[in-house]
């Protein structure tokens, strides 16, 4: 052996021995890491779909309590002995344990109320040996929007049970000394030829490494790619849903529309106290026989917008058209003390509107307006075309109201007049004979009543 080789051997032998020392506790040290990683790993993504099961996301909606409190039960008893969860002021909506979890929760450091806005765990050695982990999850309602705004916090302790402890420990230490053999046996075996191979050797680093760079890069571009064609998809879904959302609420009233999304159908509801108001144009039939078709419709179109945008401004709901007649409601879906009030605005508002519009238009339309309150039940009818539509006496009595007035005047019975008569003028028109209804108490409106 030439003093080169002594050299090599005594070199190889000096790395090889520190090698083993600083590989044996790191091996140990990576190897816990990763059991615990594993572990934590595991439980927060089983909890996350738990939390996304019982809707424990967005903790600032109605509900959340009841819903926090669900998930909490839930998770613990699972891969968590201690679940908490907190909304995103930090108070703690709910929290639940195991017995595991009760015997560690008195000596667990305690910390200040959560504000962090990534995901991170810690190790901690308990009372009496217990070995727990405790993680710190900030919710996002998206699940792949990591950057998004915070909805609320979960934090969760897991006791590591003794046999999973005794069987990281174990494997850690099979790892530290298999570590630790294997720098020396590496020594012992690459002394006859580290010298030949050296240069070989670094070769097949090179390569190596060049070939693990450009896999991870062309993985890098994969994923990003995918995560491109993910969020774009998800921006195309929700315009999309926001359209459809758009559209129903054309067609249906807000609170109708939102019920019929989230369940897929709508209950029929009776209401007490509503207002029906209904206009019809006089001498409709003879005006049509006289006017173009495309310019009655664009006449009746450009009245009906204004109408829609009158009914808006007075908290007045629409119904439907019919023909040339126009019917809306006050007082539903949602409840309202001054259902009679408003309608009787409205009314108000389209005969003014009506009467602005005649003196600068070639043709002129004289409008009757119809208003009684009283019960009716609400609902939606129709499988592929909605429609919200409104029945009982109180609609037939409205339309009755309208057909026994006059031309620019509001006609309102005799329980419509009892509930404005302190904001409007009425004028008594005795008892008018309605079809179907008999001799029935009518009122002219005549204007707001001077304060």
């Amino acid at each position: 052996m030439n003093s080169f080789q002594k050299r090599t051997a005594v070199r190889i032998g000096t790395i090889s021995i520190l090698m083993a020392a600083i590989a044996s506790p790191l091996a140990w040290f990576v190897a816990r890491e990763n059991a615990e990683e594993s572990i934590v790993s595991l439980a927060m993504e089983e909890s996350d779909g738990l939390l996304r099961h019982f809707d424990a996301i967005n903790l600032n909606v109605a509900n959340s309590i009841d819903h926090a409190k669900s998930a909490a039960n839930a998770i613990s008893g699972g891969l968590f002995d201690i679940a908490e969860i907190y909304d995103t002021h930090g108070n703690k909506l709910a929290e639940a344990m195991t017995p595991d979890g009760e015997t560690i929760e008195s000596a667990l450091p305690h910390h200040e109320a959560p504000n962090y806005v990534t995901s991170s765990y810690e190790s901690l050695n308990v009372s009496d040996g217990h070995w727990a982990l405790r993680v710190f999850v900030p919710l996002r309602v998206s699940a792949t929007d990591k950057t998004g705004p915070v909805s609320g916090y979960f934090e969760g302790v897991r006791v590591v049970p003794a046999w999973q402890r005794e069987q990281i420990y174990l494997s850690s230490l099979m790892v530290a000394l298999m570590a630790g053999l294997a720098s020396l046996l590496c020594g012992a075996v690459l002394y006859p030829v580290v010298v030949r191979l050296s240069e070989e050797n670094e070769r097949t680093a090179r390569e190596l490494l060049a070939s693990q760079s450009a896999l991870i890069e062309a993985l890098q571009r994969s994923e990003q790619e995918l995560e491109s064609k993910i969020n774009q998809r998800t921006v195309e879904l929700q315009a999309e849903q926001t359209r459809t959302k758009e559209l129903l609420h054309n067609i249906l009233p807000k609170e109708v529309a939102d019920e019929l999304s989230a369940t897929g159908s709508v209950r029929s509801v009776r209401h007490e106290a509503v207002t029906i108001l209904f206009t019809d144009f006089s001498e409709f039939t003879q005006a049509v026989s006289a006017m173009p078709a495309d310019r009655m419709v664009a006449e009746l179109n450009e009245i009906f917008e204004a109408f829609d945008s009158i009914t808006d401004a007075h908290g007045v709901e629409k119904i439907k058209t019919i023909g040339d007649a126009y019917m809306a409601a006050a007082g539903l879906p949602k409840a309202c003390p001054d259902h009679a009030h408003r309608c009787v605005r409205a009314g108000l508002k389209m005969i003014d509107y009506l009467n602005e519009r005649n003196r600068t238009t070639s043709f002129k339309w004289s409008l009757r307006v119809g208003v009684h309150s009283g019960p009716v039940v609400a609902g939606v009818v129709g499988k592929r075309k909605y429609a919200f539509d409104v029945w009982g006496d109180t609609v037939n009595i409205a339309s009755r109201m309208e057909n026994s007035g006059e031309i620019g005047r509001v006609n309102v019975s005799a329980y419509t007049y009892d509930l404005i008569r302190h904001e409007f003028d009425c004028e008594y028109r005795g008892k008018v004979d309605a079809k179907g209804k008999g001799s029935l108490d009518m009122y002219f409106v005549s204007g707001k009543r001077e304060i």
